[in-house]
């Protein structure tokens, strides 16, 4: 893959630059969110951030919203045509949420139906940075709503730079309910689209950090117009309908002591432990 020359490296360093005061920074585990209203134990609105870098736009918490069994994330330019300094001084402002927990390694998903509009850009992705001790990392997926056709996949490693690859996704993003998932591991990223493998990456320096899950939408900043488009004004809006993630499970040894086995005692407590993590069991 070549050498990353493009504004989402710029979004990633930003990114990972968010004033995350206040979050409560811990090893998330398995869970799945439909949605349908805020668990304010595991998400946050950002709130009168500007993040600088391809975006233009303010984020408010007031843009995130809840109906219908769905979240939604809203981009206009209400209230800052006739109250600049509620959006940051931007002219447009638009919804992001976050997590309070940090995430390792496992699957990431979310159904979701991106925002359309030139300079219009939907996120879904895990990222971190130097606030949380960490070097910057950041594995996600983007939608841009001139093209809703087509995604980018990034990745971003403190050694090699930030990383992505246009995938064509054979229907309009933002017509629709789909299926977006990245899978993290020590020696893999691998992207899916509603089940079936578009990208993947293997081995070399990959991103091992955990992150934040974070879902966006934003507004391209006018010097990325060549590739975003420029963004109008226009309101649009982009629906998640749920967002989950799945830790990855660590295999479980084998007993190192060949008299165990002699025993049957240890095989048959090995044999017990792997049926207990493949129930999702733990045992005192």
């Amino acid at each position: 893959m070549p050498a990353y020359h493009h504004p989402l490296k710029s979004l990633a360093l930003a990114l990972a630059m968010l004033p995350l005061s206040g979050y409560v920074h811990a090893a998330g585990s398995s869970f799945a969110d439909g949605l349908d209203s805020q668990d304010l134990g595991r998400w946050v609105r950002s709130n009168d951030v500007f993040a600088g870098g391809p975006v233009d736009n303010d984020w408010r918490a007031d843009h995130v919203a809840y109906a219908g069994g769905q979240m939604e994330l809203r981009l206009n330019t209400s209230p800052c045509a006739w109250a600049p300094e509620q959006c940051g001084g931007r002219s447009s402002t638009s919804g992001q949420l976050v997590s309070t927990d940090t995430y390792g390694m496992g699957r990431y998903t979310a159904v979701l139906k991106a925002a359309s509009g030139q300079g219009v850009v939907t996120d879904f992705m895990k990222y971190t940075g130097a606030l949380v001790g960490t070097p910057t990392d950041l594995v996600g997926m983007h939608i841009q709503g001139q093209d809703p056709t087509r995604m980018q996949v990034s990745y971003y490693q403190a050694d090699v730079g930030a990383q992505y690859r246009t995938v064509n996704l054979g229907f309009d993003a933002s017509a629709g309910l789909h299926t977006y998932a990245f899978d993290a591991s020590g020696d893999a990223l691998r992207w899916y689209v509603d089940s079936s493998e578009v990208f993947s990456v293997v081995g070399g320096a990959l991103p091992v950090a955990q992150g934040r899950i974070v879902s966006d939408v934003w507004a391209a900043n006018p010097t990325t117009a060549p590739l975003f488009g420029a963004y109008t004004g226009t309101a649009t809006r982009a629906y998640f309908d749920s967002i989950s993630f799945q830790a990855a499970v660590a295999p479980v040894p084998e007993p190192a002591s060949a008299l165990m086995f002699v025993s049957g005692a240890g095989l048959l407590a090995w044999r017990r432990r792997r049926a207990d993590v493949a129930a999702g069991v733990q045992r005192g």
